[in-house]
């Protein structure tokens, strides 16, 4: 039987032994269920997070939690907005409680290094207030050990992954909804979850540089990609995710294991 990094996958007496005797990192892998264009299933924020995090967890002695599915609302000029058929997302304060109580109960069951990672850019300021306020809990249930690593997957992208995804021009993390970097993953990772033969032909979006409420669904390319796909590779998917699992196990490296490297 093969070693699986996966919570759901092992007993509570493993889990507990990773825990206290192998000072396993738990990762949070954090989401969305949210249009990606007609290439590309709703599931893609949670899936590739989850698969980031499990792709780190093994290089660094980690645990991968389930994922947490669900996020804030997608909004216009980042997602492509909530009124797209399958968007289905939480309240803020919904999210925050979610991730906090979670966060608590792994802290209770003995974890004290675990890591959010992200993969919906909507998310950020609610596993902010989610991480803070579930430290804040712990420490006046005296738990003052635990420490908690936030990061997108994606936090830093370099120049040379840039310029090879895109060599006639970068749009803009805003506009990559949906789009080369998503896509070359997704093939390279999940190839049998993205029809190519659907990329969409839309233009990129043009935004104003303000929002409005309630939203205007006119600013959005039909398809819902904030610019176009083609292009994609399963080996431009390969670059990007060999540097981004490196960025997020060098960050849980240099937060949790470097003083038993010194």
């Amino acid at each position: 039987m093969s070693r699986s990094v996966m919570m759901s996958e092992l007993s509570w007496p493993e889990y507990k032994r990773r825990i206290e005797e192998e000072d396993a990192i738990l990762l949070l892998p954090v989401g969305a269920v949210e249009q990606h264009g007609y290439h590309l299933p709703l599931g893609t924020d949670w899936i590739m997070a989850t698969e980031m995090s499990r792709r780190a967890a093994e290089r660094v002695g980690g645990i991968v939690a389930p994922p947490v599915m669900y996020a804030y609302k997608s909004q216009v000029r980042s997602g492509g907005g909530n009124h797209f058929c399958g968007t289905t997302s939480l309240d803020g304060n919904s999210l925050i409680e979610m991730v906090r109580d979670v966060l608590k109960e792994f802290a209770r069951h003995g974890a004290r290094k675990i890591a959010v990672i992200d993969g919906h850019y909507e998310n950020e300021f609610f596993l902010t207030e989610a991480c803070d306020l579930a430290v804040r809990d712990m420490r006046y249930d005296g738990i003052t050990d635990m420490k908690i690593l936030k990061m997108r997957y994606c936090e830093e992208i370099t120049d040379e992954a840039i310029n090879t995804t895109y060599p006639n021009g970068y749009p803009g993390l805003s506009l990559e909804h949906g789009a080369v970097f998503e896509t070359s993953m997704m093939l390279h990772c999940f190839p049998h979850l993205v029809d190519v033969s659907k990329i969409s032909d839309d233009p990129p979006a043009d935004f104003p540089p303000y929002d409005l409420y309630p939203a205007n669904p006119d600013w959005v390319p039909p398809s819902g990609c904030l610019s176009p796909a083609h292009g994609s590779t399963a080996e431009i998917g390969k670059m990007l995710v060999d540097e981004f699992t490196g960025l997020v196990s060098r960050a849980l490296e240099a937060e949790f294991r470097g003083a038993e490297q010194k």
